[in-house]
């Protein structure tokens, strides 16, 4: 990973038995390069969306930009930078004629910030001026200033790569020369492990022209899987642009490698990625240094904590070896959604760890989904970490209408529950829901039903916290204002369902319910209160039956409901004051 960790499973603060195992470790950051045109044809407005008429160039700087102050968030660790190319200007360390380094490899912060948004506002005529427009950069000059920057980089790096933003299609048209530079340049690239990704923008990009063979170099390996999402449609929207950011920034950040092996002698190698992460706001630090002595680890047996070194607790933890075994296959139906004890682990082929393990991959998961079975196994995410066993369960690549990847090839590691991890619930005898109250609630519930993602909901706490860091940092006085999206829609709810909601409650509540009364306050627990208390009646006084055929059974005491479904022989034991209420609706309705 690109930050700080406790070399834990993913789910340790939920997981109170894999606390403390491991030990602190760096895993790298990852740095990554906005690599953007700058030519006359990029800082040109087309118009075809009919909306702002933002052009490409600008729309790339807004994706820099919002990619860094997303960084600030969720990893303020990485490092990034900011090339133009195909300006008059020039601003590198090697001295390559219309290339300019906009901002250095650089964690990001407030004044490149406020940098990219003095770009974003700058006049065509004012950019001319400080930058200039050219045509004359060499794609594998741009490439090789990129890379000199990689290079001269100290600081330990998990990840590199390379956004390439443009709406030329074939900048070296004619010229084979800079165009075989260019595709050697790329084979380097991949070779030096720095990832190459286009962004191409506008409606009519053609990556056939030159970007097909710049992107996917001729090495043989994943080329079909390369080449589907180098071959997506180009973006002309600052939204899907920004999407596909998304993407390639996610991309290659595992958490582990283990060895997959499915029978003695055949193996194969995984990189394992995390799907769900819980966001918190950043701790306060004293700066104090904590030697692994420091630590302590504890279990409460007896009343009484158990205290355990970090060694003691790693020992006890380490029953098998760091690995994947396969055991069996299950039908997929088998796999419950109750079985869900932690979030699940995504799993995909690591090619550089051990050949040929794409390929063994892309054959499992070819028969996984063609026979719906899922591999059954025996899983150590990493060296210390407890044991569990998980079904895999695969999943096809997904593709839009864009020809974008939203679903990736390969398994994802559901972890199943030990035996002691099922518990017995003893339910009372309650009054159940007629069929006619069920349908009802099945109905809402349908009109209701959205596809839910994680992504379109935001958790406000921490957006506020962020945004009142932001406006301290960029010295702002106004914020922008916060649409919690968690609150429910009322007024879209009522429009959706709201015969539907009206007839439920009508079926299952008494008449004189009102869902938007404020609920009633408990009586003072002193004594002090002058009014003198009203006798409570007597129930053989009552007629529960007229006050029911009424619609007035809800008027009556808990004692009255009671005494008088007790004579009947019903079972009142549990039971509140609204089962009391409809038992004795449904006895007088009978």
């Amino acid at each position: 990973m690109s930050e700080w960790r406790f070399d834990l499973d993913d789910d340790q603060e939920e997981d109170g038995d894999e606390q403390g195992e491991g030990s602190w470790t760096f895993g790298g950051r990852a740095a990554s390069i906005f690599l953007i045109d700058a030519s006359k044809e990029m800082c040109e407005t087309s118009g075809d969306d009919g909306e702002d008429e933002e052009s490409s160039f600008k729309k790339a700087i807004r994706c820099a930009h919002a990619t860094m102050m997303r960084k600030i968030i969720s990893s303020d660790q990485d490092l990034s930078a900011v090339v133009l190319y195909n300006t008059k200007e020039s601003k590198n360390n090697i001295d390559v004629p219309s290339i300019y380094i906009l901002q250095e490899l650089e964690r990001p912060g407030a004044e490149k910030i406020l940098q990219l948004e003095e770009l974003i506002e700058m006049s065509d005529s004012k950019f001319e001026r400080e930058y200039g427009h050219s045509n004359d950069t060499n794609i594998h000059e741009a490439l090789w200033v990129c890379q000199s920057i990689f290079n001269k980089c100290k600081s330990k790096l998990a990840g590199q790569s390379i956004m390439l933003f443009t709406c030329q299609d074939d900048p070296h048209s004619g010229n084979n020369q800079k165009q075989k530079q260019a595709r050697q340049k790329g084979k380097d690239l991949n070779e030096a492990g720095i990832s190459l990704e286009l962004l191409h923008m506008g409606t009519s990009f053609d990556v056939n022209k030159f970007y097909k063979d710049l992107i996917i170099p001729d090495d043989g390996e994943d080329e079909e899987s390369q080449e589907k999402e180098t071959l997506a449609d180009p973006a002309s929207r600052f939204e899907e642009l920004m999407d596909r950011v998304k993407r390639l920034e996610h991309k290659q950040r595992t958490t582990g490698r283990v060895t997959f092996t499915l029978a003695p002698g055949v193996e194969m190698a995984l990189g394992v990625y995390t799907t769900v992460r819980k966001m918190n706001k950043p701790y306060k630090e004293t700066g104090e240094l904590l030697m692994p002595s420091d630590y302590v680890k504890y279990q409460v047996y007896g009343g009484k904590k158990i205290k355990f070194s970090l060694d003691e607790l790693r020992s006890m933890n380490q029953v098998y070896e760091q690995g994947i075994e396969l055991l069996g296959f299950k039908s997929i139906e088998s796999i419950k959604p109750y079985y869900h004890i932690k979030p699940a682990n995504f799993l995909y082929p690591d090619e550089k760890s051990v050949q040929g393990s794409n390929k063994v991959f892309a054959a499992l998961l070819d028969r996984c989904l063609a026979r719906k079975v899922a591999p059954i196994v025996r899983m150590v995410a990493r060296r210390g970490s407890s044991v569990s066993w998980a079904a895999l369960i695969p999943q096809k690549e997904e593709l839009d209408e864009k020809n974008c990847q939203i679903s990736p090839p390969g398994f994802y590691a559901c972890h199943l529950p030990f035996a002691d991890d099922f518990r017995n619930i003893e339910i009372e005898d309650v009054t159940r829901a007629s069929v006619d109250q069920v349908d009802a609630a099945k109905d809402v519930v349908k009109k209701l039903h959205f596809k839910y993602s994680p992504e379109n909901f935001d958790n406000p706490d921490i957006q506020t916290h962020w945004r009142n860091i932001e406006a301290l940092a960029l010295n702002r006085s106004n914020l922008e204002e916060l649409v919690d999206y968690t609150v429910p829609d009322g007024e879209r709810i009522r429009k959706k369902a709201g015969s539907l909601i009206e007839s439920f409650r009508e079926m299952v509540y008494p008449p004189s319910y009102d869902p938007n009364a404020a609920p009633k306050k408990r009586p003072a627990a002193s004594g002090t209160s002058s009014a003198p208390k009203r006798a409570k009646p007597d129930p053989a006084s009552v007629d529960v039956e007229q006050m029911a055929k009424a619609g007035k059974a809800d008027k009556l005491t808990v004692d009255v409901l009671k005494s008088w479904l007790q004579d009947r022989g019903i079972k009142v034991t549990g039971k509140k004051k609204a089962q009391l209420v409809q038992d004795v609706v449904d006895e007088v309705g009978s």
